[in-house]
């Protein structure tokens, strides 16, 4: 369930490129034991109806062995329950960052590799507090991501002695066109030194276009989730010098050559067999896959490669083999996971691998901290039943 198209479409383009990247590496070492992986994409367009519709399509009309993808988190929340009913894998690919998917309704068939929620807010808060500041602001997406992120905020500003403001929490409209009137409720007056937005696909440029035009990035610290990948592969001023977090670097770790290669295999199927997915990545020219969601989306399907190996998987009759190979899935660095170690906790299925807090300097990032994946805390207390 790859949403190529409406608001999601920078991060629809990264899930296409990484996860064709997959089924080329995947097919050139041997294919799923010995047998050829495919896969069916259609495009639910941001729309949790048309994602459950689609998913049940894929699952009871195209006989698909596993579900992937859908990016906004009521897409996930939904097709959680359906894999859940139809006893079929699913694993979220890239966005899906709501907490809830793993934290409060984790499910037997239901995986999420990538840290989210509070693994991703708890370690770098307190190095963000400690260098910017106490008093904080956010700009949001008023569904289950951005409440999400809220919450998560909150709970790590106030582990680190620090307050997110009443009158600086703004609310966005999720793929709002007109974001100057939520803008411009950010504070300039001192009472705020730092904020976060968390906004995602095109609504995040919009965002940082309006904070730009009316220079508040002048006046309070910008901390934000991703990287040049949303800004069409280059940096606007406005994040010069802002703090972003991620699970690699944009352009990569120095000195890592599982990474450089990852790089190099990802840059040729983006400008080659999906040169026609770059537009909302900047074209070929500027194509990266950025700081987040090109690798979530890689890691994840990567991983799903792994346990379907690890279990000997030959279809959807495997499903019990697959589950309990993916639940005990743990991973050391290396060319199928460049960029860190990767552990599956057994109990809510949620994954951790190394997470970076950067700053942005000009079109690079320098990295600030290194947060491997045995730092990060669990997600919740949340336990599969069954």
């Amino acid at each position: 369930m790859d949403d190529v198209t409406g608001v999601g479409a920078i991060e629809g383009a990264l899930m296409r490129i990484s996860t064709d990247l997959v089924v080329q590496r995947t097919n050139n070492s041997g294919g799923i034991n010995g047998h050829p992986l495919e896969v069916t994409y259609v495009d639910p367009k941001g729309d949790a109806t048309q994602a459950l519709d689609l998913a049940t399509q894929l699952a009871q009309q195209d006989n698909v062995d596993v579900l992937a993808g859908g990016l906004f988190s009521p897409e996930c929340l939904g097709v959680e329950g359906l894999a859940s009913k139809l006893q079929l894998v699913y694993i979220a690919t890239n966005g899906c960052a709501s907490d809830v998917l793993t934290s409060k309704q984790c499910d037997k068939y239901t995986f999420r590799v990538y840290p989210a929620g509070n693994q991703t807010f708890a370690p770098t808060t307190k190095a963000e507090v400690d260098k910017l500041g106490k008093n904080w602001g956010i700009i949001y997406p008023d569904y289950a991501l951005g409440q999400s992120n809220l919450a998560s905020l909150k709970a790590a500003l106030q582990t680190n002695s620090a307050q997110l403001l009443d009158s600086a929490t703004i609310a966005v409209p999720l793929g709002e066109a007109n974001v100057t009137p939520y803008v411009t409720k950010v504070p300039t007056d001192g009472s705020i030194q730092v904020l976060q937005v968390s906004e995602t696909g095109t609504d995040l440029a919009r965002v940082m276009s309006v904070i730009q035009q009316f220079g508040i990035n002048q006046k309070v610290a910008i901390v934000t989730g991703l990287g040049k990948e949303s800004f069409g592969g280059v940096y606007p001023d406005a994040l010069n010098g802002a703090y972003i977090a991620g699970t690699r670097p944009s352009d990569g770790i120095p000195g890592n050559a599982d990474d450089a290669k990852y790089m190099q295999d990802w840059l040729a199927i983006a400008k080659g067999q999906d040169a026609d997915f770059t537009g909302p990545l900047g074209g070929v020219d500027h194509v990266t896959p950025g700081s987040t969601n090109g690798y979530n989306a890689y890691l994840s399907m990567m991983s799903l490669v792994l346990a379907m190996r690890k279990a000997g998987f030959t279809g959807k009759a495997d499903t019990e083999k697959l589950v309990s190979a993916f639940e005990t899935l743990s991973v050391k660095q290396g060319p199928d996971i460049p960029d860190g170690d990767l552990i599956i906790n057994k109990d809510d299925h949620q994954g951790r691998t190394n997470y970076y807090l950067l700053q942005v300097n000009g079109q690079k990032e320098d990295v600030v901290q290194t947060f491997t994946a045995d730092q990060l805390p669990q997600i919740g207390d949340c336990k599969i039943s069954g």
